[in-house]
């Protein structure tokens, strides 16, 4: 069976914002006005499952995704339904009052996406009044706030820091480890943060604690 390319998969749902066919579509669309790239709504993502495809759009003024479902029927494609999906960030989080944040990445051996040090000069403008930083921090965050689900970017930090464990735990107590999970969602639909069995003892063994924020805004949906 031929795979349908993905533009095509868009395709399909921009027409289904230009002409709703589904009472979803109006529910959540309708509220929402969207992120425009050329005069039309934004395609932020494509995320693939089997035959099932999930398209990202996010709305003008709030932190979610709204998420249009395309599935294969027969040889074509029809749009299932819609919903609202979490912007979501995981990250890990190693701070420390005696450590660099050199110390920190030799030790660990990746690559952090943010990083500064005891005593480094804070960057922003309207934080310098309160002087240099007080203590080192260095994060590794490395799906970020892209589209995605909270589960897929757990098991992607833990895939890899896992090699990383037994380093990152000998830090403890020179370093304060901790997985930090931003949850920004859908006050009208908000889904629960599930840890499977295996990346709950993967965290366990990085030595880290478990911070999760979470956020709700949003317009209510149309009845």
């Amino acid at each position: 069976m031929t795979h349908p390319s993905e533009q095509r998969v868009r395709e399909v749902a921009l027409a289904e914002l230009t002409s709703p066919t589904l009472e979803s579509t109006t529910q959540f669309f309708g509220v929402h006005p969207l992120q425009l790239q050329g005069g039309q709504p934004q395609v932020h993502a494509v995320l693939t499952r089997e035959d099932l495809w999930e398209v990202y759009f996010k709305p003008e003024t709030e932190p979610y995704f709204l998420v249009m479902l395309v599935e294969r029927q027969g040889q074509g494609l029809s749009v299932r339904g819609c919903r609202a999906e979490a912007r979501t960030s995981v990250c890990l989080s190693i701070t420390s009052k005696e450590l660099t944040s050199n110390d920190i990445t030799a030790a660990v051996t990746l690559t952090p996406t943010e990083a500064w040090s005891k005593g480094d000069a804070r960057p922003h403008p309207r934080q310098q009044h309160l002087g240099p930083y007080t203590f080192t921090r260095w994060s590794f965050c490395p799906d970020g706030d892209l589209p995605g689900r909270f589960e897929d970017k757990l098991t992607h930090l833990l895939d890899l820091t896992e090699p990383a464990a037994p380093r990152i735990q000998a830090l403890i107590p020179s370093c304060t480890v901790s997985l930090v999970v931003g949850y920004w969602g859908y006050t009208q639909q908000m889904w629960g943060i599930v840890g499977a069995a295996h990346d709950m003892a993967r965290i366990a063994a990085l030595g880290a604690d478990l911070d999760i924020d979470l956020y709700a805004s949003g317009p209510e949906l149309i009845d």
